[in-house]
């Protein structure tokens, strides 16, 4: 445990060298999600732009440690690839959800200063809630691939890969609604919507332990 707390402390320095620029882009976050509740709500907008803003972040720490040759470093040590990689996926989920639960936080005080209330609090979090899980997706295809690739190869086959899963999920969706017709009809979308931050929950877990699984299998052949 001592072993990836101090990997995670590791990734928390090299963003405190950048505390001015992320300090800079918060204050300017908050100045344009204020200036623009006076006409509209963007709560649910402001929290989102701080989860892509900040959250996806936190996949520059790989370029630092691959500039750096950390890995190579760290594998001198008593830290096994494991580690390595498991703390990766902490930093990635933690700097993410901390992200979303900040812009949430900011946008919602904002929005009460403002225009005075907040509405439909609950499908806003919902919302919010489906667009953790598209960046937890988003994240996990990306970081198999960088550790398969590399930094700058890994993220053009990090774009490819999301939008050819997602074509062919389409394809099979488009299929499916062609061969049982009243399928459409028959599923209740409200319902989905309502329970939407329970499938979020599980969905979320599926990615990230599957994409940490495959990490670790092409880390463990990699050689450094």
């Amino acid at each position: 445990m001592n072993t990836i707390k101090g990997l995670l402390i590791k990734d928390l320095y090299v963003f405190r060298n950048f505390k001015g620029n992320i300090i800079f882009s918060a204050c300017m976050f908050i100045f344009l999600i204020a200036i623009n509740s006076v006409r509209n709500d963007i709560f649910t907008l402001g929290s989102i732009l701080f989860l892509i803003f900040f959250g996806m972040n936190s996949i520059s720490s790989f370029s630092y440690d691959e500039n750096a040759l950390s890995d190579k470093y760290l594998l001198s040590l008593p830290i096994t690839r494991k580690d390595i990689v498991l703390s990766k996926y902490l930093f990635v989920f933690l700097n993410s959800f901390i992200s979303i639960v900040v812009g949430i936080l900011v946008s919602f005080l904002i929005t009460i200063l403002v225009r005075g209330k907040v509405n439909n609090v609950g499908d806003s979090l919902r919302i919010c809630f489906l667009a953790f899980t598209s960046v937890s997706f988003l994240m996990c295809a990306n970081i198999p691939c960088i550790y398969k690739w590399g930094v700058e190869k890994g993220r053009m086959q990090s774009a490819i890969i999301p939008a050819l899963f997602i074509f062919v999920l389409g394809i099979f969706g488009s299929l499916l609604l062609l061969i049982f017709p009243e399928l459409y009809l028959n599923v209740d979308l409200l319902y989905l919507f309502k329970i939407s931050p329970y499938i979020c929950l599980v969905l979320n877990v599926m990615f990230y332990v599957v994409s940490y699984l495959i990490s670790y299998k092409i880390f463990l052949k990699k050689a450094i």
